[in-house]
């Protein structure tokens, strides 16, 4: 007979929302029992399909809450693809030294003092398991994130989430005069257009990346709770995006500099050429 730790059954609603001191979520559990209830015949399907890959019962024996957006939501209420990207990065990066999922990938100091990561959420998987981070490094404070999901051949960004603590707005301000100009929430949307060519570029089927429109974007308790509002739609418009279904973002820049008042050419060139920086080291470190 197995272990109970070599084996996967579906969380109980202590392990997804325990009590806190002096914070109940007596109700939290009530609505994901009900939940689990409905969906019984689809968690049955759940735990055969984890418990034939060993990796994936680890992961979420040790994640309760990676388990919860099976008969909630994911992403953006529209589909359901939970087995899929669980599974995509740790199948296709082997030839990192340890699993993606195990310990973050860093891209490293890819702007002075800021730090590029691509690692498994530690956020809301309901937003989506993986996630692009941006650190600032003196003070180890996050400071951007993009989370991502696979969908079909293409990848979808489905947040963008800045910071709010005391004195990021000054950190923003002197980070986009670091970037060339390039406010970080759109250098987070260049980076996942790295990813996306580097990943596609390698017969790995990623030809697309795509942005979730407001109207789908799930919010999280972590945006909620930081009232930061984001306007995706302006983002993915100003990334050069095309609305669709979702936004279908270009995977290249365009680099004319015809209309660009010459005096700022110079500073466009080096945008462009930290850029391609950025993306030959997430070529390197990826080990495609």
């Amino acid at each position: 007979m197995e272990s109970q730790e070599n084996q996967y059954r579906w969380p109980k609603a202590e392990a997804v929302y325990p009590d806190r001191p002096g914070r109940s979520y007596a109700l939290k559990r009530l609505r994901y029992r009900l939940r689990a209830f409905s969906h019984r015949g689809l968690i049955a399907q759940f735990e055969q399909f984890i418990n034939q890959h060993p990796f994936l019962v680890k992961l979420l024996n040790e994640h309760a809450d990676y388990s919860y957006p099976l008969v909630y939501r994911f992403l953006d209420k529209r589909f359901n693809r939970i087995c899929d990207n669980l599974r995509f990065l740790p199948e296709k990066l082997t030839a990192l030294s340890t699993p993606i999922y195990k310990t973050p990938l860093s891209f490293g100091v890819v702007i002075p003092d800021f730090e590029m990561t691509l690692s498994m959420t530690t956020h809301q998987p309901m937003e989506g398991y993986w996630v692009l981070e941006l650190w600032h490094k003196p003070r180890n404070e996050l400071v951007y994130l993009p989370t991502f999901a696979k969908l079909g051949e293409s990848l979808l960004i489905s947040v963008v989430q800045g910071p709010n603590f005391e004195g990021s707005k000054e950190m923003v301000k002197q980070l986009t005069k670091t970037c060339y100009g390039l406010r970080p929430a759109y250098l987070m949307v260049e980076t996942m257009k790295a990813l996306t060519k580097v990943l596609g570029f390698n017969q790995l089927g990623f030809k697309t990346l795509l942005g979730i429109p407001q109207k789908y974007q799930n919010k999280s308790r972590f945006i909620q709770s930081s009232h930061y509002v984001v306007d995706y739609d302006a983002i993915f418009a100003e990334s050069g995006g095309q609305l669709k279904d979702y936004w279908e973002l270009p995977l290249e820049i365009d680099r004319n500099l015809d209309d660009v008042p010459s005096k700022k050419r110079s500073m466009y060139r080096k945008r462009y050429a930290m850029l391609d920086d950025l993306a030959k080291l997430i070529e390197e470190k990826l080990g495609l």
